[in-house]
């Protein structure tokens, strides 16, 4: 406004109560909270202010955007209150009633005839909370991350396998993105950028590395025949993901970051695996024993066991207290490199031997495992009535195993002749004996459970004789347990 018009503006209001005074004032300095003409969020004010900053506000955060990733990947359309845009809408109303209401008689005289002609537009300010987009973002995560592959040691064919990046889809990269949105309508997309991840290990550090000493090194045995060849398969595709992996001194490694998600998609086949203490068919049974080889040959390595559960039950291919049980993603086995120079593992298969090396520049350590059987208890039974049985057979769904408690002892003989001694217990509960009768079968023909008395006699490893004209049948995976497991040595030691 220029001084002549703000003069006169002065020169009438000063004039008195006159007709033209009282008009002045009620134009130029109005009564109501809100400037006739103002305008928020674009929209002129019609009605109450809060209602017309509500509405606005309203409107913004039902405003709809498409995310995608710098891809190209679709991350779906949503609403920028979906993605946590929210508004302050008391505080919008502050700011636009204070407009006229505040400063001398110009400058207020000023604001009125700006808003009277649509110049003044109160913004909403937008304020994002980042909790909402993190998470919408993080749904798509899973699928669209990849983990960086560190250079391997093909040791079979002598040659370095190369590293490959990895990438992460980077929500706090597309903030700003957000917050432009959030301000201006013509935004319709939002892109989330990928973020790439170094490998740990290159090629050339994997290429010069000194692998000549064996640190510690296990084998186990298994079946490739019948029902038992997809297990095999499974425990190929397990070792040849662990192959080549390099520790770095102090790193820790993860059986399942390696291995990854027991999937077909992940090169696993259907097999029988251990569920909730009962033998299942489930995508990539065999995997446990190719993470208690791996457990076995890194305790007699001398690395450090960071995390290991023993299994539900003794296994047929190890002995009690070797075992290491892994459940994708929530069971893992962890181990750590204590030596000063990198350790590489080399797992391999041939026919129906597995076996795990560690490899490196030197041995350290000579390792003696020691365990000590403790308590043993006695196994349940469950009976099943099944229709589908016939009247002169049972079928033994499991075979009942007794449960243990041992104690393990590892002794670690350095060479700079040190000795470290670990100690710890583990259980392992009794396995239920589940039976599937023909219905109306009189369950007090059944062998006798073993008792307390029989629970700690060797004796008890041999079965009583079965009902007379009845047939033990074994349904699939319902494997007879071995010697091993039904009656383990009440002591064990040897050095490797």
């Amino acid at each position: 406004m220029s001084i002549l018009p703000r003069l006169s503006i002065l020169a009438v209001l000063a004039a008195g109560g006159g007709s033209w005074g009282l008009h002045a004032r009620s134009l130029y300095f109005p009564a109501g909270e809100a400037l006739p003409g103002l305008r928020v969020d674009g929209e002129t004010v019609s009605g109450t202010l809060r209602a017309a900053v509500a509405a606005r506000a309203n409107a913004l955060i039902a405003r709809r955007v498409r995310v995608t990733s710098s891809r190209g990947d679709d991350l779906g359309e949503h609403t920028l209150g979906e993605l946590g845009v929210t508004v302050d809408v008391d505080a919008a109303v502050a700011r636009a009633a204070r407009i006229g209401h505040e400063g001398d008689f110009l400058a207020r005289a000023d604001a009125a005839e700006r808003a009277r002609r649509g110049e003044i537009d109160v913004p909403l300010e937008p304020a994002l909370d980042t909790a909402p987009w993190v998470q919408t973002i993080a749904k798509y995560k899973e699928s669209l991350d990849v983990r960086p592959a560190s250079a391997r040691l093909d040791l079979d064919d002598h040659k370095v396998l190369p590293e490959k990046p990895g990438r992460y889809l980077d929500a706090f990269g597309a903030i700003d993105a957000l917050q432009r949105a959030a301000r201006d309508p013509k935004v319709a997309e939002i892109v989330v950028p990928f973020a790439e991840v170094a490998p740990r290990v290159s090629s050339d550090f994997v290429g010069k590395l000194d692998v000549h000493a064996v640190l510690g090194s296990y084998e186990t045995y298994f079946s490739r025949s019948g029902e038992q060849k997809r297990r095999g398969t499974n425990i190929d595709v397990a070792a040849s993901k662990l192959d080549g992996v390099v520790l770095m001194p102090g790193e820790i490694v993860s059986f399942n970051a390696v291995v990854g998600d027991r999937s077909v998609e992940n090169g696993f086949e259907k097999s029988w695996q251990i569920y909730k203490g009962e033998m299942v068919e489930g995508v990539g049974g065999g995997t446990c024993q190719v993470a208690s080889t791996l457990h076995a040959a890194a305790f007699f390595a001398g690395l450090e066991i960071v995390e290991r559960l023993p299994h539900s039950r003794p296994s047929g291919y190890i002995p009690m207290g070797l075992d290491a049980t892994v459940v994708y993603p929530i069971v893992d086995l962890k181990l750590r490199n204590p030596n000063s120079f990198p350790v590489v593992i080399h797992a391999k298969t041939s026919g129906p031997k597995l076996t795990i090396e560690l490899l490196g520049a030197a041995r350290t350590a000579k390792v003696t495992f020691a365990r000590e059987l403790l308590e043993t208890k006695p196994y349940p039974r469950k009976v099943d009535e099944d229709a589908r049985v016939a009247a002169d057979k049972i079928v033994v769904k499991q075979h009942g195993i007794q449960g243990f408690k041992i104690k393990r002892t590892r002794t670690i003989a350095l060479a700079d002749g040190t000795r470290k001694v670990e100690t710890n217990v583990d259980f392992y509960p009794p396995t239920t004996e589940i039976y599937d009768v023909p219905p109306g079968f009189d369950e007090s023909t059944l062998p006798p459970l073993p008792g307390d008395a029989d629970a700690t006699a060797t004796a008890s490893a041999t079965p009583p004789p079965a009902p007379v004209n009845v047939v033990f049948i074994d349904a699939p995976g319902a494997h007879a347990p071995t010697d091993a497991q039904k009656a383990p040595e009440k002591k064990l030691t040897f050095t490797r």
